[in-house]
């Protein structure tokens, strides 16, 4: 009975607490708050109210002041062998003050250890310290990585024509610049009736398997290529049919994306 009166407590103090976070700085909050124990929210609300406090006079700074405008070699002057040592350095340096850098791809020692000193550094954050919260970083946010973009963006073209989903094919088609598997400029309705004819002569797809051969980029166009394969069953008949073999995408930039202008799938045209 204790237990449950005290809950009944932290319960009440919360919903309060909730109340003038909204009152006072707009707050809004979704979550169902038995989901976790009334302690721990809480906590959480304690949080918030910290950061809403110091985020409404913070002034702004950059990542190096945040860090204690720590002393570090300039790049340029390292040696390939004290690189990596340097980068280990620095990298345990910004962990301390809650600082995190990510890379989601392999980045050399020298380019992650440039990128920190002379491009992050300089980033100006809000100047929020809150025990627990950290600063994230991610290296692609700065230097996107273009072909695992462009293959992402010609995957998702690929994974809706296998899934009978022509509208998720048209939202990846460009609006001005298409062709078809030939070569032939052709207009988007040209390209809507073209898949909506193949997914709807399929009643089901068996199977389908798409793996990325390569992605290559000249300017602002991208060619990528998978190895493609499936299976299905024909609509109406039910009969069995297939293909496989390399499908090629052309794709061109459009914003910080890419968008398909041509298709080439096995069996798409040729059964």
């Amino acid at each position: 009975m204790p237990d449950e009166t005290q809950d009944r407590i932290q319960r009440a103090l919360n919903e309060r607490k909730r109340k003038d976070l909204e009152e006072k700085y707009g707050a809004r909050f979704s979550f169902d708050e038995s989901d976790a124990p009334p302690e721990i929210i809480g906590e959480w609300l304690d949080t918030v109210e910290e950061f809403e406090r110091q985020f409404k006079t913070a002034g702004r700074t950059t990542v190096r002041a945040y860090a204690g405008n720590p002393h570090f070699a300039p790049p340029s002057t390292l040696t390939p062998p004290c690189v990596r040592g340097e980068l280990r350095r620095l990298i345990d340096h910004l962990d301390a003050h809650a600082i995190a850098v990510h890379f989601d791809r392999t980045v050399p020692p020298a380019e992650a250890f440039r990128f920190i000193v002379e491009e992050l550094f300089d980033m100006e954050i809000d100047d929020v310290h809150i025990p627990g919260m950290t600063h994230s970083f991610v290296y692609e946010d700065f230097h996107p990585d273009e072909e695992a973009c462009a293959t992402m963006f010609a995957g998702h073209f690929l994974y809706a024509l296998f899934g009978k989903d022509a509208a998720g094919c048209m939202q990846r088609a460009d609006r001005e610049e298409l062709y078809s598997s030939s070569g032939r400029h052709i207009t988007r309705d040209e390209m809507r009736r073209e898949i909506e004819r193949f997914v709807s002569e399929i009643a089901v797809f068996t199977g389908s398997d798409v793996t990325e051969k390569g992605c290559t980029i000249e300017g602002d166009s991208a060619t990528v290529r998978f190895a493609v394969s499936w299976s299905a069953l024909r609509a109406g008949t039910l009969s069995s049919l297939g293909a496989s073999g390399t499908a090629t995408i052309l794709l061109k930039r459009s914003g910080i994306g890419w968008n398909v202008v041509r298709v080439e799938c096995p069996g798409w045209e040729t059964w």
